[in-house]
């Protein structure tokens, strides 16, 4: 008996693309100073959205660079099904890609940001919808991950069963437009485009299925900085600085042709190489740290900052701070005062920025320790004291960050807030607010971060221990002014406590060469009361 063939099926429908126009990495919102992770943005929120909907969610740095980068953004800016723009950190580049799908495409364009930024966006795009999430800068809190992408994911899942009705029902009908191009310039029909060359997107791997994996031939950006990035955590900082280099010359790929000027990688790129680098020279040898080696390591990490980052202009604090430690690490090896002095300039710079805890603690260490070494002991003073200036900001910075109690639960720089917070009790002395703070750094703090604390402590007090032993505190708090002058050497005096007969004397300390016989001391001493 002959057997009926069997009827065809229905090809498999074709999953759905969404190109995401953001930024990557750490990006700073120059309008607030706030740096944040936008890596997260897409893996936490955007990404499983899409999954929701069965939508192949990707980027630019996730494609395949068999060939220049900037091909693989236009062409799935204009063949994406549907594009997400992400317009957090007013980053310039998306907003050009944006307007570029605008022009191109009538629909299936969604906008987000981040709450701070939708209160700045800008006049142009007021009118249109932008959905909003909450971004802690280093992390995004698991509350908000659950509702920012169900929401995203309803919004998405909205304008596709709107395409299929439409579809349907009136398919000689356009759909509805949420380019403002189109809405303004009624009767403008959308540009063709055929492409020379089929150019598949990333392959799509369910949830489950995807995990950092290393770079390999033909890989991705994103993979590659994956790598890097892991090596990074491993401290593994030599196979870091040659993923970091293939990133950054995967990403130019392209961009430079004669005639054409060179093309620029993204900032992060060119700060996390910066950051391997100088961390690369500080690798112990035989339990050591090579001088020679360190300091070449730090001038080659300077050049890749002055070279992609422009620090003597930069307003970005993530710059300031890698050119501030670049030269602390510099006056660590050598001692000269120019190289502290660029030090402070930096971190100060990137502090009355971005108004943040990191620049701010390490600029009043630095101001510390320049008060050591300067001979005038009036401007030492005034170092001495700007720095306590600092860190009593710094303490107001780290509270108010500590008071949103939900705000500051989502944060993932946690112990460094309560370390930095310490360290600036510590500094000022209030040795009861420092032990408040020490028992949520016991409570939360990694064993990393608590060494690290205990490091800088230890050696932020030696620095008041060596101040103090040239500054008495009644000179410091000026409740007494005596000048005592040597043929020696400037001298110190300060009053002694009350004798039993209740008077106060002065002591004289001087500086008198070693070696060599006092013959006569001459003073001239003034005491002014209250």
């Amino acid at each position: 008996m002959r057997r009926k063939p069997a009827a065809p099926q229905p090809a498999p429908a074709r999953q759905l693309n969404c190109f995401v126009v953001t930024g990557f990495g750490e990006k700073t919102d120059y309008a607030t100073g706030r740096v944040l992770n936008l890596d997260l943005t897409f893996e936490t929120l955007v990404r499983p959205a899409c999954d929701s909907v069965n939508v192949n969610a990707f980027r630019a740095i996730d494609a395949n660079l068999s060939g220049s980068i900037d091909a693989v953004m236009y062409h799935w800016i204009y063949a994406a099904d549907l594009v997400i723009a992400d317009l957090s950190t007013l980053n310039a580049n998306v907003f050009y890609e944006l307007g570029v799908r605008h022009a191109q495409k009538p629909n299936t364009t969604v906008i987000i940001a981040e709450s701070v930024l939708v209160q700045r966006i800008p006049f142009d795009l007021s009118s249109f919808v932008v959905h909003k999430y909450e971004h802690g800068g280093s992390s995004i809190s698991a509350a908000e991950q659950s509702r920012f992408s169900q929401h995203l994911g309803g919004v998405l899942a909205k304008i596709l069963a709107a395409e299929a009705e439409r579809q349907r029902n009136a398919p000689d009908l356009p759909p509805a437009t949420d380019s403002p191009v189109y809405q303004f310039l009624s009767g403008m029909t959308a540009p063709a485009y055929q492409p020379r060359s089929f150019m598949p997107p990333p392959a799509y791997l369910p949830p489950g299925q995807r995990r950092q994996t290393e770079a390999q031939p033909g890989a991705s950006l994103a993979s590659i900085i994956d790598a890097a990035e892991g090596a990074k955590t491993r401290k593994q900082f030599e196979p870091a600085i040659t993923l970091f280099s293939q990133a950054m010359q995967a990403q130019v790929k392209g961009r430079s042709a004669p005639g054409k000027p060179a093309g620029k990688p993204d900032l992060f790129l060119a700060q996390r190489l910066a950051l391997v680098t100088y961390k690369a020279g500080e690798v112990k040898l035989e339990g050591q740290i090579d001088k020679a080696r360190a300091l070449a390591a730090l001038d080659a990490a300077q050049a890749i900052l002055r070279q992609y980052c422009e620090p003597d202009l930069s307003t970005d604090p993530e710059t300031l701070g890698l050119s501030g430690a670049i030269y602390k690490r510099r006056f660590d090896h050598g001692g000269a005062l120019a190289d502290l002095e660029l030090a402070i300039r930096c971190y100060e710079r990137g502090f009355y920025i971005k108004q943040d805890y990191y620049n701010g603690i390490n600029v009043a260490f630095m101001y510390t320790r320049k008060a050591n070494i300067l001979s005038d002991r009036f401007a030492a003073i005034v170092a001495f004291g700007h720095a306590n200036i600092i860190r009593r900001r710094v303490a107001d910075i780290c509270e108010a960050l500590c008071a949103d109690k939900a705000a500051f639960a989502a944060r993932g720089d946690r112990e460094w807030v309560y370390t930095s917070l310490a360290e600036a009790y510590h500094g000022l002395g209030e040795t009861a607010n420092q032990a408040r703070v020490q028992a949520d750094i016991d409570a939360t703090a990694s064993p990393f971060a608590q060494q690290s604390f205990g490091d800088q402590k230890a050696a932020l007090q030696a620095e008041i221990d060596r101040f103090q032993q040239q500054f008495r505190p009644e000179e410091l708090a000026t409740t007494a002014t005596a000048t005592a002058t040597a043929t020696t050497t400037t001298t110190a005096a300060r009053a002694t406590p009350p004798d039993t007969s209740g008077r106060r004397r002065l002591s004289i300390d001087a500086d008198v060469e070693p070696g060599r016989s006092v013959k006569s001391v001459e003073l001239n001493c003034k005491i002014e009361y209250d």
